[in-house]
């Protein structure tokens, strides 16, 4: 005899969302959600977590930073059209990082005479009733669709998540009206039942490497003597940070991140070649390899700045090797393979000690030969990071300085950064000294303002993780600070006890818009026929300054300091680090640099 239950459009999508795994959800409520009020007012999703964003853009960076720490989607809940607006940049973030997010949104009700429960009673349900409400988001999504009735929710929330969750993994956005969300039907245990089984409807496995693959690469990496590997995000896990590791040892092949959305490799190995974004120059590993494997990569080098021998051979393990969100994009190489890196690499390096060459007299030659070389260059790049973390003369601050005396103090403690930096990205990069997998994380994308929803999520995702004695730090510019709402992120912060550290890098302004503009136009920042500064004239600065503490402090009971000179860091690191840690408030320390 089957079993039946009663349930209503709303419930039946969380029953859906937990049998799929998903703890966390982060919402932002509106008229098209009573069933979802009703449900939450029932108590009988308790193993789903549900946390209200006064902010849609937050509540997605908290998704985002959640997924992105535990590899596990969260959820968002917006309202209707308006709300799904209101996710902002984020939706473009966790696009472009390839972030596993699940996001609901009702709709306006589609009924207006009271036809059916749930009909339209406000003025506002007019207002908000807009031609293609998916439409918004579509081009960001790996699925969108409309549960158009309740009675196959669940099976449409699970076909949205096997999209999220297989590679490349993104974001998936599924609507349903107001009477849908209400309607209740009797879910009866049939031959459908299979179509709600989150066990019969998981992502696609990892996809590896060919035997014929792996024997072309594995010997042409055997034979090199100069290889390089670059790469961006294959440290998206644990698995892929140890995976790169062990296979760069192996071979004692450097390392070089570009443009990194994750740490992807220890930064105090010798074979770490550091971090590039804008600028830089030329980087020397890269013009002198005879192999190139770009892995997990959008931007593996910028061809004004940097860029690989004419004569390198060039090779691309990816996810997503031919961008399809891209429109604009070229990567020419001898093969490239749709793989799943960590496992990618997993069998490479069993490949390569398999091969007879790797033992081989002239191998282990060469490769002692390069590791010297390695050695040597990686002195020298760390004598240079040193002589730039020590205090001016003049007693001003830097990032490198900074980074050296918060890395002292939290020598201790194991850091959990979110780095949007913009002109300092490299700075933190660089001077953090990070050695562990998931310990420094960006976006994913472009779009500013991701760090304070993000902490908020990271949090939640070591508290999930029995990691809750870590330290969350995010580092972020002036500019970058005011676009992620942080009168939402820090009053989430102390509602849910989520407390975290804020380093603002105040230079006065917005320096990327700027030295854009002056790459174009490098004679402008000489130009003395024109009077004032150059930030101001092309309105990129941000004075006077606003205040970021008290915008803090009364969010979210924030304590803070400025810093003005070096002599002021130490106190002010290890006050905020108490304060977070034992306190357990939000603290921020705003860093006055020289200004843009």
């Amino acid at each position: 005899m089957s079993t039946q239950r009663r349930l209503t459009g709303a419930s039946a999508i969380l029953h859906a969302l937990r049998s799929a795994g998903i703890s966390h959800l982060f919402v932002n409520l509106g008229s098209d959600h009573p069933a979802f009020l009703a449900e939450f007012a029932s108590q009988s999703h308790k193993e789903l977590q549900i946390f209200t964003s006064p902010n849609e853009m937050n509540a997605l960076s908290a998704a985002s930073g959640f997924a992105q720490i535990t590899g596990r989607p969260a959820a968002v809940l917006v309202h209707v059209e308006c709300g799904t607006q209101g996710l902002a940049g984020a939706v473009h973030n966790v696009s472009k990082g390839r972030i596993p997010v699940m996001i609901l949104a009702g709709t306006v009700p589609v009924t207006m005479g009271g036809e059916i429960f749930g009909s339209r009673n406000e003025y506002i349900h007019w207002i908000q009733d807009v031609p293609d409400q998916r439409a918004i988001v579509r081009q960001y999504m790996r699925y969108d669709h409309e549960i158009r009735r309740p009675h196959n929710a669940a099976q449409i929330i699970l076909r949205a998540l096997q999209f999220a969750t297989s590679s490349p993994q993104g974001p998936a956005y599924v609507i349903a009206s107001r009477e849908t969300l209400c309607e209740e039907f009797e879910e009866t245990e049939t031959q459908v039942h299979s179509l709600r089984d989150y066990g019969k409807n998981m992502a696609v496995e990892p996809i590896g490497l060919s035997r014929t693959a792996l024997v072309e690469l594995s010997r042409a990496l055997l034979e090199a003597e100069r290889p390089l590997i670059v790469t961006s995000h294959c440290g998206r896990s644990a698995r892929g940070f140890e995976a790169l590791k062990a296979f760069a040892e192996g071979l004692s092949i450097p390392v070089h991140e570009n443009a990194p959305i994750y740490n992807n490799f220890p930064t105090t190995s010798y074979l770490h070649q550091g971090h590039q974004w804008n600028g830089g120059g030329q980087l020397p590993a890269l013009a002198e390899a005879d192999i190139v494997l770009v892995i997990d990569s959008d931007v593996p080098w910028i061809p004004a700045q940097s860029r690989p021998s004419s004569n390198a051979r060039i090779f691309h393990l990816d996810n997503d090797p031919l961008k399809e969100g891209t429109t604009l994009w070229a990567l020419p190489c001898e093969r490239r393979w749709k793989c799943d890196s960590p496992l990618a690499l997993e069998q490479l390096l069993a490949s390569i000690r398999a091969d007879a060459m790797f033992d081989q007299a002239d191998t282990r030659c060469r490769v002692g030969e390069r590791r010297n070389r390695l050695r040597e260059r990686f002195a020298e790049r760390s004598s240079k990071l040193r002589n730039a973390e020590q205090p001016r003369g003049d007693g001003r601050v830097t990032v490198p300085y900074f980074m050296s005396r918060l890395r002292d103090a939290t020598a201790d403690i194991r850091v959990v950064g979110l780095n949007e930096s913009t002109t300092n990205l490299g700075n933190v990069a660089d001077h953090l000294r990070h050695d562990l997998p998931l310990s420094l994380i960006g976006s994913g994308g472009g779009s500013l303002g991701w760090y304070s929803g993000a902490a908020v999520g990271a949090s939640l995702a070591l508290r999930a993780s029995g990691r809750s004695e870590d330290l969350v730090v995010a580092f972020t510019g002036d500019g970058t600070w005011l676009f992620g709402v942080p009168s939402c992120a820090y009053w989430m912060a102390k509602k849910y006890d989520t407390p975290f550290l804020t380093i603002i890098w105040n230079n006065g302004g917005w320096s990327s818009p700027k030295n854009a503009f002056l790459r174009l136009n490098p004679d402008a920042a000489q130009d003395s026929q024109v009077e004032g500064r150059l930030s101001d004239r092309v309105m990129t600065s941000i004075t006077p300054s606003p205040g970021f503490g008290k915008i803090a402090e009364g969010a979210g009971d924030a304590w803070w300091k400025i810093v003005t000179k070096a002599d002021e860091v130490d106190d002010a690191c290890k006050k905020g680090i108490e304060v977070v840690r034992e306190e357990r408030r939000c603290a921020l320390i705003e860093v006055v640099i020289d200004t843009v």
